[in-house]
């Protein structure tokens, strides 16, 4: 016959919160790496003439807000695919690889 085993927790609702927290932070920090990676495959495969579209490229946060962004004027011309070095553009291409990649981690 098997032996019951019981457990005491203390403090259960806070517990539950702590808990809670961990989870979101976890989370946030899982976020904020994928929007790092995503930031850094922009500038992999932005086109290069004298790399200021491909330098421009940054991961601007506020609070638990996350933006990739590129000042760069000119950067618009390419990410619509006016250059013979990406003529799919940029964010298009690097937001499929990326569904792509989320997907094999997915299914491991």
């Amino acid at each position: 016959m098997a032996e019951l085993v019981s457990l005491d927790v203390v403090n259960f609702k806070q517990e539950l919160a702590r808990i809670e927290k961990e989870a979101i932070e976890l989370a946030n920090s899982d976020i904020e790496l994928q929007a790092e990676y995503a930031t850094n495959q922009l500038r992999v495969v932005t086109p290069v003439d004298t790399g200021e579209a491909r330098s421009g490229w940054e991961l601007e946060k506020y609070g638990n807000n996350l933006t990739i962004v590129n000042d760069v004027e000119h950067v618009v011309y390419l990410n619509n695919g006016h250059s013979k070095q990406a003529p799919q553009g940029i964010s298009k291409p690097t937001e499929k690889y990326i569904d792509q990649r989320l997907r094999r981690i997915m299914r491991k």
